[in-house]
């Protein structure tokens, strides 16, 4: 999906076990701009993923946890929704009539 966009993607284990460089390495040395990790599996598959995200949030890195999310994401990439805005959660509020 996101390659299909000309986006360049490099794919790597995301069992930490396994040995380096694994993916909370890439994380933490700022190698990677976006991180999508679905968490399925047992125990250990949940506690990477647990690892994998807290990681990513304490960088500052989008992480996405569901695929409609990252088709939206990619929507927007590809400019198929051309004019969107995001505003800070203040300015939301501000708009919203109050009752």
């Amino acid at each position: 999906m996101v390659e299909a966009l000309g986006i360049p993607v490099t794919k790597i284990s995301k069992k930490i076990h396994e040995g380096h460089p694994n993916v909370l390495d890439i994380i933490n040395d700022g190698t990677v701009n976006v991180v999508i990790n679905t968490p399925t599996g047992g125990r250990e598959s949940l506690q990477d993923g647990f690892q994998i995200r807290r990681a990513a949030t304490e960088r500052r890195i989008p992480c996405f946890t569901y695929l409609d999310a990252v088709k939206v994401a990619v929507d927007l990439l590809a400019e198929k929704y051309q004019g969107y805005s995001i505003l800070p959660i203040g300015e939301y509020r501000k708009k919203t009539p109050s009752a």
